[in-house]
């Protein structure tokens, strides 16, 4: 706010220079100079009070609105990578007694000098009047870090594994972390970098083809780097899993016939159930249902009374050919 009313931003000023290893950063001042600008981004006008709907079929505005996170990528080619500041630092004048600046010198490590990139932002109002300067961003410009090797993908029923195996580290920096990508997608699957070489990604889609890609992280300064991706690793996830043999089945003889009743499977792709019979002793259980179904109750009526029968039930699910589950416990039973 200034004064009585609200200052309407109208647009983001990018400014970023390259600094010398052995050089000091510039002052606030020098960086937000015209030579140092390198990117705007217009900011969409908040919406007037009352102001009414837009139609339908109305485009949308891409600009970003106050208040929303938006991205600046820039592209570093060889001039922006040599540094525009070259003047050494004065070293510095701190007046420390002798005896404890060379316990210091001792103690701390040294800081290994790198050339960097430094960013900043600033808004401007539609006057033109410009607003503090963000905090600075701070890019070193190192040699990438390695990208991992080895990327695998396995599946089961809820979840997709990615598996690779860490690369040498090329880099005299912190230590390497991960990030994984859909092959097509442009921000990292896992919401912080992984320290582990695996990541479990929940949901699976029979059928359809999925990619990813493994990048290795690296942070530096208040930066991370990232390394290229590596080759994309596919599947196409198939459904070979049967479901879980049904459970407590149990019969019952009744005149004519004989009463089966289990308990239900909880499979979300689960199709129905087969009931299998043979006669005791020592028969082969074949199926007396031509195709599954829903139910978990079935009347036998071509049981001929006085014959002993053993029966079990099976699952199967909705896949193509479809899964089918162990048999569940066997019951023996005759009609009357």
């Amino acid at each position: 706010m200034q004064g009585q009313g609200a200052i309407e931003l109208d647009r983001l000023e990018v400014f970023a220079v390259t600094v010398a290893a052995e050089s000091a950063d510039p002052p606030n001042r020098d960086l937000t100079v015209a030579k140092y600008l390198v990117g705007t981004i217009p900011v969409k006008a908040a919406p007037e009070k009352d102001a009414p709907s837009p139609p339908p079929d109305a485009k949308p505005d891409p600009r970003p609105a106050p208040g929303d996170t938006t991205t600046f990528a820039e592209d570093l080619n060889e001039a922006k990578l040599r540094p525009q500041i070259t003047t050494p630092a004065p070293p510095p004048v701190i007046p420390v007694p002798p005896a404890a600046a060379a316990a210091a010198a001792a103690v701390a490590p040294k800081a290994v000098p790198v050339v960097r990139r430094i960013y900043i932002v600033r808004g401007l109002t539609r006057g033109g009047r410009a607003g503090q300067p963000s905090q600075r961003a701070v890019l070193p410009l190192l040699d990438l870090p390695a990208p991992p090797m080895d990327v695998t993908l396995t599946h089961n029923e809820q979840a997709l594994t990615v598996s690779w195996t860490a690369p040498v580290s090329n880099l005299d920096a912190a230590p390497a972390t991960f990030n994984v990508y859909a092959a097509d997608g442009t921000g990292p699957l896992n919401p912080a970098p992984l320290s582990a070489t695996t990541f479990v990604r929940q949901g699976v889609t029979f059928g359809t083809e999925e990619c990813f890609v493994v990048r290795t992280a690296v942070a530096a300064a208040n930066a991370t780097l990232e390394s290229a991706s590596t080759t994309p690793k596919c599947v196409t996830p198939g459904d070979t899993f049967a479901p879980a043999a049904p459970t407590r089945l149990s019969a019952v003889g009744v005149s004519g016939a004989v009463n089966l009743i289990w308990e239900a499977n909880k499979e979300a792709d689960l199709a129905g159930y087969l009931v299998l019979r043979g006669e005791a002793p020592g028969d082969t259980l074949q199926a007396i249902t031509t195709a599954p179904i829903r139910e978990t109750t079935y009347q036998d009526a071509t049981a001929k009374p006085g014959v002993r029968y053993v029966y079990a039930v099976v699952a199967v699910d909705r896949a193509t050919p479809p899964n089918t589950s162990p048999q569940s416990n066997r019951v023996e039973e005759s009609a009357r």
